[in-house]
């Protein structure tokens, strides 16, 4: 047995959430192609008659849809890599597994390559429909660099706390939550009286929202992209990821 003939079980147990996903995406793209049918004549979406037609509560909905649509890498990300490991762990596959003439490290190892690939190309699908529903273009190349810096901040981390716990895809979000409330307070200059060792400390083991939200302004304005900030997220998740392989490789199953 090969490390990547377990892929496609991998992606089996896993269907459902798949399905759900690209119902989710169908949702947002019916969201974009309604405000697009709301502006007719246009070419594109226009705010302003959404807010003539439905007033602030379906022009805010609408504003809502676009917020959600820039996180679906991440959404993506979380849905795949749920239980990547803890779910193996818990229902003792992980022991069938370890028992084959092939190592832990490498089974998982192809599994999350091959899970990140597929939220990189189900995002990279997305993203570029729904900006074409929505505005008639999309925002080039820059949209596969917004997707690829979300995966590469929280794949690894989802892996990490999978070695540990079951709850890994719902801490993931706690901390992406931490880290958008924490970049808030810290540019607003909130966090000073905390000593300078101790933010930067907490912005490591965050993730990267910082340089997330650098990225994703260069991608809405269609700006130069910030390649250090893509550059401290790729540190970001490739220390994640190493550390998942090294907690994998000493985790008792």
């Amino acid at each position: 047995m090969s490390a990547a003939s377990t892929v496609p079980l991998a992606f089996a147990a896993i269907r459902r959430r798949i399905l759900l996903l690209f119902a989710f995406a169908g949702a947002l793209l019916g969201a974009a192609a309604s405000a697009r049918l709301l502006s007719a004549g246009a070419g594109h979406a226009e705010l302003d008659r959404i807010f003539e037609l439905g007033g602030p509560t379906l022009g805010a909905s609408y504003i809502i849809f676009g917020w959600i649509v820039g996180r679906v890498p991440l959404i993506a990300t979380l849905v795949l890599l749920a239980g990547f490991f803890s779910r193996d762990r818990a229902s003792g596959t992980a022991r069938v597994l370890a028992a084959r003439p092939v190592s832990l490290v490498a089974v998982y190892g192809a599994r999350f390559l091959a899970l990140v690939l597929a939220a990189f190309l189900f995002s990279a699908l997305v993203l570029p429909l729904f900006n074409i529903l929505l505005l008639g273009r999309w925002a080039g190349a820059s949209t596969l660099v917004l997707v690829a810096a979300y995966i590469i901040a929280y794949a690894g981390l989802v892996a990490l706390l999978s070695v540990f716990t079951r709850a890994d895809a719902w801490i993931a979000l706690l901390l992406a939550i931490l880290a958008l409330a924490w970049n808030a307070l810290r540019r607003a200059g909130m966090l000073d009286a905390i000593p300078a060792g101790g933010r930067q400390f907490v912005s490591m083991i965050l993730p990267p929202h910082g340089s997330l939200l650098a990225i994703e302004n260069a991608f809405g304005q269609v700006s130069a992209m910030p390649w250090n900030a893509f550059l401290d997220v790729c540190i970001y998740g490739l220390t994640m990821a190493i550390l998942a392989v090294l907690a994998l490789a000493r985790r008792e199953i």
